[in-house]
């Protein structure tokens, strides 16, 4: 369709659940012009990032082609663009090759690891894994020193030491999804794990702070289990060469270090003007919409999300998608100069991945762990992606006519 054909045109920063969600909603109103615009050609799910990590998937299996995916919307279109900057005054993106304006913006952005300050040797040797290169790095990590154990009897023998910082959600799936493989490995190819250490880093007195004391006290047991080493009630003070000072005076050698305790938003929006909590995330009306902007709706991990009575709201999945679902409704109610609804966002439910086939669920009116748990999890994700995927699929055959 040619642009005078469309009365509004809305630009959604980012391919993440909520930017995909945004889209997909604003996609079944014929009279939007819709772009979305992503450093990356895919949508990466985070949700199975644990899982590359440990080896227990490939990388295609946790991504999803963006350029397919819009290609089957005739008002969608996808730049694959790297965001400069924003100009709030002018309505308009600055792009690494060009610029895009904009009617309405929906920033979708997510967000990324933030790192502690440290010096640059340990910091390049350190990462996160909310990114698919994140994940993938790790993986290789991993995969490396696994082999050079295998080859050497002297390397075998001495200890190695992985910290991983943050004890929330992210934390326990990557340090229990690690462990398991590296016990699994090692059982396989009879060699000792016990030069393996990981230290899982939890600032609260409990991993999971705020959870279901049933479901903390599974994932602490699964955790024993394994053998990561858990500390508690201490924060990572400072980090020198390869040594790490918590906060209670332990010092702790390590060889690499994942960070999953902390997360700013992307460094393209640093310099936006728009209001802002400590924390970093942008703070947001009850419609979704920038405090200081109503042109702009924010969704996902960029915004400060808190469900009907003011509580603050994880950065989860699924309330990226129900926020980004939400926006795009609240857009279109505009263009039909209908009054915008207020955000009901609400947590339905918990699956935390506990190393191999072991998960807990916590779904409010019912709580479980192990197998059973493992495949409802594995369900909730495969109803997830596999539409995304069979959307994808048939857009493959108009590409050509996709702008990437």
């Amino acid at each position: 369709m040619s642009q005078h054909l469309f009365d509004h045109h809305v630009v959604i920063l980012g391919g993440s659940y909520a930017g995909i969600a945004a889209m997909r909603r604003l996609s079944k109103n014929p009279k939007l012009k819709v772009t979305l615009i992503d450093q990356h050609p895919y949508h990466f799910l985070q949700t199975e990032g644990y899982e590359l990590i440990s080896s227990n998937t490939s990388f295609e299996e946790t991504i999803v082609s963006l350029p397919a995916l819009c290609a089957n919307y005739d008002n969608v279109t996808f730049k694959h663009r790297r965001v400069d900057s924003i100009e709030l005054n002018h309505k308009r993106i600055l792009l690494n090759d060009g610029e895009e304006s904009y009617d309405t913006l929906v920033l979708a952005l997510g967000s990324v690891t933030k790192r502690f300050e440290c010096d640059s040797n340990v910091y390049n040797y350190s990462s996160g894994a909310k990114s698919l290169r994140g994940a993938l790095k790790l993986n290789q990590f991993f995969q490396d020193e696994l082999y050079k154990r295998l080859e050497s009897d002297k390397k075998a023998k001495e200890n190695f030491n992985i910290i991983v910082g943050g004890a929330g959600l992210s934390g326990v799936e990557i340090a229990a999804g690690m462990q398991h493989f590296f016990n699994r490995y090692y059982r396989s190819n009879a060699l000792s794990c016990a030069t393996l250490h990981i230290h899982l880093i939890a600032s609260r007195e409990t991993i999971l702070n705020g959870m279901h004391r049933n479901i903390i006290k599974t994932a602490t047991k699964r955790l024993k289990k394994l053998r990561v080493k858990v500390h508690t009630k201490s924060r990572i003070a400072s980090i020198s060469a390869h040594e790490t000072l918590l906060t209670d005076g332990t010092k702790i050698p390590f060889d690499f270090m994942i960070f999953a305790g902390g997360t700013t938003i992307a460094p393209c929006l640093e310099n936006v003007m728009l209001e802002q909590t400590p924390r970093g995330q942008f703070v947001v009306d009850a419609y979704l919409r920038a405090t200081n902007d109503e042109s702009i709706y924010i969704v996902g991990d960029t915004a400060s999300l808190h469900d009907k009575k003011g509580n603050p709201l994880p950065p989860t999945a699924q309330t990226a998608i129900q926020s980004g679902e939400h926006a795009a409704n609240n857009i279109i109610l505009t263009q039909t100069h209908q009054s915008l609804k207020k955000a009901n966002i609400k947590i339905q439910g918990l699956a935390i991945a506990l190393g191999g086939k072991y998960a807990a669920i916590d779904l409010g009116f019912i709580r479980m762990s192990g197998y059973p748990a493992y495949l409802v999890k594995k369900l909730i994700e495969r109803l997830y992606k596999w539409p995304l995927w069979w959307t994808a699929y048939r857009g493959f055959k108009n590409i050509d006519s996709c702008e990437i």
